[in-house]
């Protein structure tokens, strides 16, 4: 699969509106992780938060529109995991989509889409979340599950093929990079508050 990323603005239009007459969804890429940990044990989670991101691309292999943001601690869910992430940001693309869509869904994280569709077992997904993803699935009219290579390389993109030999996407590389900017806008205005914290204090 080879689709070239062609971004237009989206963000502001509400999703049942999105999809009218004309070229159709023909795939979904989502991405998510975490971040706020100093630690190399603790890549894989984190006790700060999470983020997430997806889009929704047409036959033409243009951008119809996309989605980021960011997953914080609950009472519920007090450390997010990567894998947790990576689970809502496709959630979020599934449920985002036209009932009875027909579409590729295409993740880096092959355990994703083994939770979401070969009954993979769910630990550390919390049930209505996992309710949310069997739902969200079955609403669809077909899907084709695609595996990618995550993190491609400039030479990997323009081959196709990424380091596994799975398909590589610039579209993936665009919910790398909004994952990376809402965490970034995130830490950002942690440390203004702290700065703030501490002219007072002093």
């Amino acid at each position: 699969m080879n689709l070239h990323h062609l971004r237009i603005e989206g963000e502001d239009i509400p999703d049942s509106e999105l999809y009218g007459a004309g070229d159709p969804i023909a795939a979904i890429f989502a991405d998510g992780g975490v971040f706020g940990s100093s630690d190399p044990t603790l890549r894989s989670r984190s006790y700060i938060g999470g983020v997430w991101a997806w889009c929704h691309v047409t036959r033409k292999s243009i951008a119809l529109a996309e989605r980021s943001g960011l997953l914080l601690p609950t009472a519920t869910v007090p450390t997010i995991t990567n894998n947790y992430a990576e689970y809502v940001a496709a959630v979020r693309a599934l449920e985002a989509l036209p009932e009875g869509a027909h579409v590729q869904v295409c993740l880096d994280s092959e355990i994703t889409i083994g939770r979401l569709f070969y009954k993979w077992a769910c630990s550390g997904i919390p049930d209505k979340l996992r309710y949310r993803g069997e739902r969200a699935v079955a609403r669809l009219g077909s899907a084709r599950p695609i595996l990618l290579d995550g993190h491609p390389t400039r030479a990997q993109l323009a081959a196709g093929r990424g380091s596994r030999g799975y398909p590589v996407s610039r579209h993936n590389v665009w919910c790398d990079t909004a994952c990376n900017r809402e965490k970034d806008k995130y830490l950002a205005l942690l440390q203004e508050e702290r700065d703030k914290n501490g002219r007072i204090d002093n």
